[in-house]
């Protein structure tokens, strides 16, 4: 499941993202569950502090599974799996394809209610609107060419 595109979207007053209509297909199509059912979703702090990452089940637990694989260095891989795991919420992707927001990772996020959900490859990134366009405009003025032909990015040497 490959997650795309860009979605200007509101977090509501009880703290629920609604989730977009297309993405919640591949979700529930993913999970195998029909249209109405609820889906188990994993929200976590983003590597910057500015934005939450949200991972299907199973890619969240293919996530989980590749650590045993790192290099870290053990005491440091246990510092990340604990701070990792316990900054994780599991949330449910409700009947109406809304997502309860955990409030304590939103406040940490610095997120309010205008926010953009970014498709991310095998995940959903929520990022402050205005936020995202200052980081969109200075990736375009860092690197101009950074949108290259998909091609060239995936040529190895």
């Amino acid at each position: 499941m490959i997650f795309t595109g860009t979605y200007e979207h509101a977090i509501d007053s009880k703290g629920r993202l609604a989730i977009p209509a297309g993405i919640r297909g591949q979700i529930q199509r993913g999970a195998g569950v029909v249209e109405g059912q609820s889906v188990q979703l994993f929200v976590v702090p983003g590597d910057d502090g500015q934005h939450l990452c949200v991972y299907t089940q199973d890619v969240f637990e293919k996530r989980a599974g590749e650590l045993e694989q790192s290099s870290m260095a053990a005491e440091e891989l246990l510092a990340y799996e604990e701070i990792f795991h316990a900054s994780t919420r599991q949330v449910e992707l409700d009947t109406q394809g809304r997502v309860q927001m955990p409030k304590d990772l939103l406040e940490q996020a610095g997120l309010g209610s205008e926010v953009v959900i970014l498709g991310v490859k095998d995940h959903l990134k929520v990022r402050d609107r205005k936020a995202w366009e200052l980081r969109k405009q200075a990736l375009f003025q860092k690197n101009p060419g950074i949108l290259m032909n998909p091609r060239l990015a995936a040529k190895k040497d």
